[in-house]
């Protein structure tokens, strides 16, 4: 065995030619991202997935020490967790700047009454809960909305009420303010799912782009003259971001895109679009309808 093995490694035989086999992902993802970012930006991409993540979040409560954010006020990076105690993460909530940037831009549109769908484990709600907002926190998944419930009991979410339902069937007549943090393939996160990569499908993606296309038919009728719809994913596939908006806009004529409140360098035609190797944080998109009809 170790003499094949000096023979595979004098000829080369070791180091595979092709990237997305050098970067241990799938075939298609290399295929799909070369085509639309280019080979090297597609490498880079690679790459990121394969980096620590970094750790950080927002504290809700007293100020917390650490790095400040690349993009968000109050956001703070803090050094690996196995260094931490446990105690200084008292009202802090864990997440990735990117995700906490979608959560506050949200919570900054206006509207009394919020609903949010696909809501746990919270990381929106933690956003919304600082608001003078009542906010319908909903998920289907029992065990995830434990999580939920665990973290409004440590962050004490006086004003959020937690329902177990599905967000295609909405029990409301009306609210100011819909959010819908759609089920996605989570392209943009698989730096912090290493596995998630290797269950791409086209099967799954179409699967995702159908129930997101569902849950925002479905919320848009929710929406009260005046009122704002919220969409985002941690996917980088068009499929289910600008593809997915300009499908929405297409057969819901009385939603005008709005402006999501974020920084201008994320920001393109209205929505927020993060590309993880040029903005060096985890990939998501969120857009926002006004309805005005």
């Amino acid at each position: 065995m170790n003499a094949v093995l000096r023979r595979l490694a004098a000829s080369g035989g070791l180091e595979p030619e092709e990237p997305w086999i050098r970067l241990s992902h799938p075939g298609e993802l290399w295929e799909r991202w070369q085509s639309r970012y280019g080979r090297d930006s597609a490498i880079k991409l690679m790459e990121w997935n394969n980096s620590i993540p970094d750790l950080g979040g927002v504290p809700f409560g007293a100020p917390v020490e650490g790095a400040p954010g690349r993009y968000m006020d109050g956001y703070r990076y803090r050094e690996r967790a196995g260094r931490l105690d446990p105690a200084s993460l008292a009202g802090f909530y864990v997440q990735d700047e990117a995700a906490a940037l979608v959560g506050r831009g949200a919570a900054e549109l206006p509207g009394r009454l919020v609903v949010e769908t696909c809501a746990a484990p919270g990381g929106k709600t933690a956003h919304l809960a600082v608001s003078d907002a009542l906010t319908v926190s909903m998920d289907r998944s029992v065990e995830r909305m434990m999580q939920w419930k665990a973290n409004s009991r440590r962050l004490g979410w006086e004003s959020c009420m937690p329902v177990i339902a599905d967000g295609s069937a909405i029990p409301l007549r009306e609210a100011d303010k819909v959010i819908v943090d759609a089920p996605c393939t989570g392209t943009g996160v698989f730096r912090r799912r290493n596995d998630a990569r290797w269950g791409w499908s086209d099967a799954h993606l179409s699967e995702c782009v159908e129930t997101q296309s569902m849950l925002l038919d479905a919320s848009s009728a929710l929406v009260r003259p005046g009122g704002w719809l919220v969409y985002s994913v941690c996917s980088l596939e068009p499929e289910e971001s600008f593809e997915q908006a300009a499908r929405f806009e297409r057969r819901h004529e009385g939603f005008r895109r709005g402006c999501f409140p974020a920084p201008e360098v994320l920001v393109r035609d209205g929505m927020l679009c993060i590309f993880p190797p040029e903005h060096r944080v985890d990939g998501h998109f969120a857009v926002c309808w006004e309805r005005i009809a």
